[in-house]
């Protein structure tokens, strides 16, 4: 008795009580069998067992004759001579020796049949006081059994508990993992039905008054992915009009016979299983009810029962915060877009500038659209010329971005409507060679190209590209539309604007000659010494001489820090945005590993310098290897403590936080190698200053410039020439130098990509020199084209 009350396993008590029994009486085995209910009936299966007997078959059904009457309600011990039973009757046990009697004792439990208890003698008869043994052990086994099974029951119970505890909290995890809308719509089912297995998983959501299917996840041919419902259509919309939870277990439900009608009409290859059982929740969402979450025939052979709607409605539960959250952020990128919409249509309708104007066009959307390449081309005599490109102030010769781009404008060049190529992986597309050329030289995956047309014909192309193939959706292709109409209309302005100053040029030159000819002698002579006072200014008169071109703001210094080994990011310690200092922790990796890598690792280190330490007291020729073996472990430690250290992710500049959401790297597992976080030096940047080519010779490390952005349109930047750039850039169709001026930036107010003016200061010169320099040289050149040689 107390070695069963030691133990809570039914399997090992059982076995106890088969041990007792062959204690009991001597030369003979027992099996302990459970009752057990299935499909097919009632049967017996052995649970425990001892002396010198094998299993033959797992169950004894209680269609056999040896046990039959127990289930009949006897109650009394049955004894069999063994020579007189058939041997089948008993072959679910296997034994070498001759069995002289079987003996049977029912074993019950609150009056009914719980098992039976098989003892199979080989020697003498039993007596009278082991028989008595025997009913008074089958007295006890009934509780025992019973007892330690449903203390396995609440331990399982509890256990499953617990793992759905956990199913759930890794299903939150999961969900909340990400803010699109579109991608948390198709991960709920899928991981719902991954939690609770089923053929398939549907999810359902309002649209106005009626229900969608927005997302499925298994096969379902009663159902198609868009399908829409109304209360009078289906149960689905008629229990989301009730909103409570619907469990139809019945194969002969006429609701679920109803919903299978449409599965005869399709071919046989499109079927699937028909609806045998179905669990219905309602998603709810602050109150109200927002869809239905809809599994469809539980895997195994029971169907859905009241556990599994308590488990799915928790499940309904973390999936409408999911769906709330990332509906918000759907509605703020929305309000984001429209508000970036209209401030680029301000941006681009307040200059006259095409180059300012074209920058603005493949810069500015960059906050909401998720491209990682705008480009924009214009028309120039029937083809299309690359004017300007995302993240480049200039188009440099010879970039090879550049030539894929120029190669790709040609392959566009009869293109009339807008075109989105998407190459997704695995899958084998038709698409133009020239395209699929760019894709395999760019990387990209993703392109979206749109013509810039107005009444007077084309304008040019405006191209988006970027590795993923899905970065744009509806709301982001219909922005760019709209600005592309906008662009369309700014870039003609501009164009006619560069044409009209010539017109208005001429006509007040023509004016003052008609002028000067209508004038007397003398006031002729007055011009004259005016003309000859001017012409001494302009020879001995210095004045200051400066270059002027755009100023661009280069990136910034930008440092990735990444983990130094495979691990799992422990605790983040900074937020994007964030200053931080030289050496700054920003987060730790799980180290534990680590930890016990080093402690092993000086363990070996001390052993062997204990037995290095003890040889050479000895005097033992061991010694000599003993030391090289502790200068190797020596090592082997340090590098252990070295990578220890390396858990901790530093800062090795100072500067700002640039990771966008670094906190949600908690958790995270990085492999080596892998982007912790990135810091953005902003200590200092450089500005390029676009030097004309007819300019470039006046220009010289260590001269003076004077910058205004039009960010801060009252504030003027003072530095010095640093470099010219030896190679040359395309601005506008003419080639220009970049003078690299660099400027402290200690308040972090200068950010690439800011745009403005930049003068160089080029000393003192004769005013003649000074404001007829370019006159002159267009006339030298225009001489030298005429007679030069």
């Amino acid at each position: 008795m107390n070695a069963l009350l030691s133990t809570a396993d039914s399997s090992v008590r059982a076995r106890l009580i088969a041990v007792a029994m062959v204690e009991i009486a001597a030369d003979c085995a027992c099996l302990v069998h459970r009752l057990m209910e299935g499909w097919s009936g009632p049967t017996l299966a052995p649970v425990g067992l001892a002396g010198p007997v094998s299993l033959g078959q797992e169950t004894l059904p209680a269609t056999n004759p040896l046990v039959a009457a127990f289930f009949a309600g006897r109650v009394e011990p049955m004894v069999y001579v063994g020579s007189e039973i058939p041997r089948e009757e008993y072959a679910h046990v296997l034994v070498t020796r001759t069995i002289t009697s079987l003996v049977y004792l029912p074993i019950l439990h609150a009056g009914k049949l719980a098992g039976v208890m098989e003892v199979l003698c080989f020697g003498v008869p039993l007596r009278a006081t082991e028989m008595e043994a025997f009913q008074e052990m089958a007295g006890i086994a009934g509780t025992a059994i019973v007892a330690a099974e449903e203390i396995e029951r609440q331990q399982q119970n509890l256990l499953d508990s617990i793992h759905r505890m956990s199913q759930l909290y890794d299903l939150e995890k999961s969900l909340n993992a990400t803010l699109e809308l579109d991608e948390v719509i198709a991960m709920a089912p899928a991981k719902t039905a991954a939690m609770l297995p089923c053929q398939a998983m549907h999810l359902w959501l309002f649209d106005g008054e009626d229900l969608r299917l927005m997302a499925i996840d298994g096969e379902d041919a009663t159902v198609s992915h868009g399908m829409v419902q109304r209360p009078e259509e289906g149960l689905v919309a008629a229990m989301a009009e009730e909103g409570e939870p619907l469990l139809i277990a019945d194969p002969a439900d006429e609701r679920l016979l109803r919903r299978n009608e449409v599965l005869a009409s399709l071919p046989e290859e499109q079927r699937t299983p028909p609806v045998s059982n179905l669990l219905l929740v309602p998603l709810m969402q602050d109150g109200s009810e927002i869809g239905v979450l809809e599994a469809v025939n539980r895997r195994g052979e029971a169907p859905f029962d009241e556990d599994d709607e308590f488990f799915l409605t928790e499940m309904a539960e973390t999936a409408s915060h999911a769906l709330k959250n990332a509906g918000l952020m759907h509605a703020e990128r929305k309000l984001e877009i429209l508000e970036t919409l209209v401030h680029v249509s301000s941006e681009i309708t307040s200059t006259l500038r095409l180059d300012r104007l074209l920058q603005i066009i493949v810069n500015s959307p960059q906050t909401v659209l998720p491209y990682e390449m705008c480009a924009i081309a214009l028309e120039n005599k029937g083809a299309l010329q690359l004017r300007a490109v995302s993240g480049m102030a200039n188009i440099p010769m010879g970039d090879a971005q550049v030539d894929r781009l120029q190669d790709l404008l040609r392959v566009l060049n009869t293109q009339s409507s807008p075109l989105h190529v998407r190459r997704m992986a695995g899958v084998d597309q038709e698409m133009e060679a020239g395209v699929a050329k760019y894709f395999e030289g760019s990387g990209y995956r993703g392109l979206y190209a749109l013509p810039l047309e107005d009444d007077q014909g084309r304008v040019g192309m405006l191209l988006y590209a970027a590795g993923d193939p899905e970065f744009l959706d509806a709301p982001q292709i219909e922005m760019i539309k709209i600005l592309g109409g906008q662009a369309t209309v700014a870039i003609r302005n501009a164009l006619l604007y560069r044409e009209v100053p010539l017109i208005g040029l001429l006509e007040p030159l023509l004016a003052s000659k008609r002028a000067l000819l209508r004038t007397s002698r003398k006031r002729r002579l007055v011009y004259a010494a005016a003309t000859a006072a001017s012409g001494l200014f302009l020879v001995f008169c210095p004045l200051p001489m400066r270059v002027a071109g755009e100023a661009v703001v280069e990136p910034q210094h930008l440092v990735t820090v990444a983990a130094p080994a495979d691990g799992n990011v422990q605790s983040v310690l900074a937020h994007e945005g964030e200053r931080v200092a030289a050496g700054a922790l920003l987060g730790t990796m799980n180290d534990w590993q680590w930890r016990a890598d080093l402690a092993a690792a000086q363990a070996r280190y001390q052993r062997a310098e204990l037995t290095m330490q003890a040889d050479l007291a000895r005097g033992e020729p061991q010694a000599g290897a003993d030391r090289a073996q502790v200068d190797f472990l020596r090592a082997e430690a340090a590098r252990a403590e070295s990578r220890l250290a390396s858990a901790e992710l530093r800062s090795p500049i100072a500067g700002v936080v640039a990771t966008p959401a670094l906190e949600s790297e908690a958790g995270e597992h990085l492999s080596a190698g892998d982007t912790f976080a990135k810091v953005l030096d902003v200590s200092r940047v450089v500005v390029d200053v676009e030097v004309p080519q007819r300019d470039v010779a006046l220009v010289q490390p260590g001269q003076h410039v004077a910058i205004k952005l039009d960010s801060y349109p009252r504030r003027t930047w003072k530095g010095e020439v640093g470099v010219v750039s030896p190679a040359p850039r395309m601005t506008g169709g003419d080639r220009t130098f970049a003078a690299l001026v660099p400027l402290p930036n200690h308040a972090a107010i200068l950010r690439a990509g800011m745009s403005g003016e930049g003068k160089i200061y080029l000393g003192l010169r004769p005013a003649g020199y000074v404001l007829l320099r370019k006159p002159a040289l267009w006339v030298w050149q225009m001489l030298w084209n005429w007679i030069g040689w």
